[in-house]
């Protein structure tokens, strides 16, 4: 039987971040959907698998609530956030610079295999 992974869902406005995020991750092995609003109604639908956020910052502050709300979000098995600058150290905050590489690196800690 072939381990169970969890889902990454993206949630990333700028375009070629998203991009290089998508490319980088499922080289890697990742399964990852992306969506454009973390409220999506499919996003119920993944949960069996327990999902993984990635939310960059201006996905976060349009989100009711901001970073309190998301933590507060159980539907999370982790969550990281790409830029801008933590207000509490429960939500890991990697760089936009090497978003991908840091992501990449922490995919063994969600249950990937290193590569």
């Amino acid at each position: 039987m072939s381990p169970s992974f969890p889902l990454l869902v993206l949630v990333v406005r700028e375009a070629g971040l998203r991009s290089t995020l998508i490319a980088r991750l499922s080289m890697a092995g990742a399964d990852l959907v992306t969506i454009h609003d973390i409220d999506d109604p499919r996003v119920e639908r993944w949960l069996a698998k327990g999902p993984v956020l990635i939310i960059d910052d201006v996905a976060l502050a349009g989100r009711t609530g901001g970073e309190a709300a998301l933590r507060a979000d159980t539907r999370w098995r982790e969550i990281a956030v790409i830029g801008g600058v933590a207000t509490d150290a429960a939500l890991p905050r990697v760089s936009r610079d090497d978003a991908a590489l840091a992501i990449e690196a922490m995919l063994p800690g969600w249950g990937y295999p290193e590569r």
